[in-house]
């Protein structure tokens, strides 16, 4: 095996994870799901403004939708990889500034004596998770690709 041999078969390699880092970020923000997340989220809050009988079966609806999204989402992904730290914690980060986004809302809409605050809430809430995920997409890559662990 010469030099060239060598540099051209690690330059496959470097290749290939880079389209394994790519496809798992792919997967991460796909459109049907970021769709069901942003509606999860939705249901959640729009649940506060509703009677308990509803309010019971829309949390549970909004539960189950979310868990069979996550279950679905991990059985179709094409590339199986660990999440880092970095990755962890920056999904978190993001979570929490939509919570503080529903939150915001929230006070704003009862401050102002809108009817069902929930809803309202919750609706900007799911604008939130939609812009969210495609304006995290960049930043979710460069953390991917600093991570050597493909």
């Amino acid at each position: 095996m010469t030099s060239y041999d060598a540099q051209t078969a690690l330059d496959a390699i470097h290749h290939h994870q880079e389209q394994t880092r790519d496809a798992y970020v792919r997967h991460g923000s796909s459109l049907p799901y970021v769709l069901v997340t942003a509606l999860a989220v939705f249901s959640f809050s729009a649940s506060v403004d509703l009677p308990n009988p509803w309010r019971t079966l829309t949390l549970l609806a909004a539960s189950g939708l979310m868990a069979g999204m996550l279950f679905v989402h991990q059985r179709r992904a094409p590339v199986r990889r660990k999440p880092s730290g970095a990755e962890w914690a920056f999904s978190l980060w993001v979570g929490g500034v939509v919570t503080v986004v529903l939150v915001a809302a929230l006070i704003g809409a009862r401050l102002l004596e809108l009817p069902n605050p929930g809803m309202i809430a919750g609706a900007v809430a799911a604008i939130a998770t939609l812009v969210a995920r495609y304006a995290t997409r960049p930043i979710m890559k460069a953390i991917t690709r600093r991570n050597s662990n493909v």
